[in-house]
């Protein structure tokens, strides 16, 4: 029986219990000689006495300097649903030696799609603020005032992105007969129709939709992608829901229109985590809060490791994977392109 091959498992930022189930952790340890496999960073020494024999590396991110240190190196799996910077990593070269490089994006996709439904729901029926005004003894019963909630059944949905996030969210809105209108640059109009979505330009949608969902990934081209200017298009009364990363919005413009009333939103992701305590948006009186939480919980994380597991398995084998995302055009966009 051949030496089962060497990967170094680096989570640093994670706790290996909290990625991996113990039966995915046990497949593992049976498919490779696990390196170092610590609840943190693995020290430069011992890197240095691995790294011509690891045959993969699955860590957070990329801190280990030149990918030609790594002589024999065959893959690079991301425990994070975002890929390395390419400041970080030489993803010319990656491809250049056919080392393949992926990511968990795809986990988060039906988790991260709930909180968003969950979130446009308690902005449009102000669930809510209804909860504190109730705690605060101003409960306002339905029968005698009206508060602007609103349904949104059979509302024209705008969705930022249809990579993994914008798949998971389409299914959870058809039930309630939303149109869905989809902006992607990466994807073409015959692929979003297919997909059964409208293709639109982004001055369309904002302009058009009554939930906007942010769900992008964020790249070199499309930071503040979102600025005032287009901020301004998005009709009164629309619920704006933002849980990919705040990197697309210029944030301050929006802190402002919530704040004025000009629509409501729900936000889960901020520029600076955590939120500084005097930032404005945490008083703000039109926005449902949750500090970084829509693709956090026990069940998610596990399927990040069985993804992992699952895809090194097939690798070990001389297998494609076909579980985690692997990087192509997050690679140019991580360029700054189109």
């Amino acid at each position: 029986m051949s030496a089962r091959p060497k990967v170094l498992l680096d989570t640093y930022t994670r706790k290996i219990d909290h990625i991996f189930h113990w039966d995915d952790y046990a497949r593992l340890e049976a498919t490779a000689e696990l390196v170092w496999a610590r609840d943190e960073a693995a020290p430069a020494e011992v890197i240095e006495e691995v790294r011509e024999d690891l045959f993969a590396i699955i860590t957070d991110g990329w801190t280990y300097g030149d990918i030609e240190r790594f002589p024999n190196l065959k893959a690079i799996l991301t425990s994070k649903g975002q890929f390395p910077s390419h400041s970080e990593l030489d993803y010319a070269a990656c491809f250049a030696r056919g080392i393949r490089v992926l990511c968990c994006a795809p986990a988060y996709g039906p988790i991260v799609a709930e909180m968003a439904l969950g979130m446009a729901l308690c902005v449009a029926r102000r669930i809510a603020w209804n909860d504190a005004d109730f705690r605060d003894g101003k409960g306002h019963w339905s029968h005698r005032e009206f508060r602007g909630e609103y349904s949104i059944l059979g509302l024209q949905a705008g969705l930022i992105g249809f990579g993994s996030l914008g798949r998971g969210l389409k299914p959870l809105l058809e039930p309630f007969g939303c149109p869905i209108q989809v902006y992607d640059p990466w994807m073409t109009d015959a692929y979003l129709e297919a997909e059964g979505v409208t293709p639109v330009d982004i001055d369309t949608l904002l302009s058009t939709s009554r939930l906007i969902f942010v769900l992008a990934t964020p790249s070199a081209s499309n930071r503040a992608f979102l600025d005032r200017e287009r901020l301004e298009r998005i009709q009164p009364g629309s619920a704006f829901v933002l849980v990919s990363r705040s990197h697309m919005v210029d944030f301050d413009a929006l802190t402002e229109f919530v704040s004025e009333g000009r629509f409501a939103a729900g936000i889960d992701v901020f520029p600076e985590e955590p939120v500084p305590e005097d930032h404005p948006i945490r008083t703000a009186p039109n926005v449902v809060l949750t500090p970084h939480r829509a693709g956090g919980n026990t069940a998610e994380y596990w399927f990040i490791g069985r993804m992992v597991a699952n895809d090194l398995e097939a690798l070990v084998q001389g297998l494609p994977p076909r579980e985690l995302q692997p990087v192509d055009l997050a690679y140019l966009a991580l360029k700054g392109e189109p």
